[in-house]
């Protein structure tokens, strides 16, 4: 079994947010967050994928920004792809793109509302 490589507990938290790769922004809803971190699940055209899935075969961490509303207010951070897990059981038309995002210091717990 793995060891768990998160140094703050896990929040199931489901949040619209949009993130920002490269010139493209995606939307998407979180999973889950934790102090250092995100998951985010999105759904994802063919063309799409195939654009970033490019990016990401060519280094181990893809730099994204991550944007999103608590309360009004907004936030975006800036944050790296480190995992990802691509599911193309949707058929042709999308599939389900999950990415482990690590913001440094996203300390959600401390942000009104959550």
């Amino acid at each position: 079994m793995e060891a768990e490589r998160r140094n703050s507990e896990r929040i199931t938290v489901e949040m619209p947010v949009t993130f920002d790769f490269g010139k493209n922004t995606f939307f998407g809803t979180t999973a889950n967050v934790c102090d250092n971190g995100m998951m985010i699940e999105s759904s994802l055209g063919p063309e799409n994928v195939r654009r970033i899935f490019k990016a990401l075969l060519k280094t181990n961490e893809y730099p994204i920004a991550v944007n999103y509303s608590i309360k009004g207010k907004l936030f975006s951070r800036p944050g790296k792809i480190k995992h990802y897990h691509l599911d193309f059981s949707g058929g042709k038309s999308a599939s389900h793109f999950s990415i482990g995002v690590w913001v440094p210091k996203l300390m959600m717990r401390n942000q009104k509302g959550l």
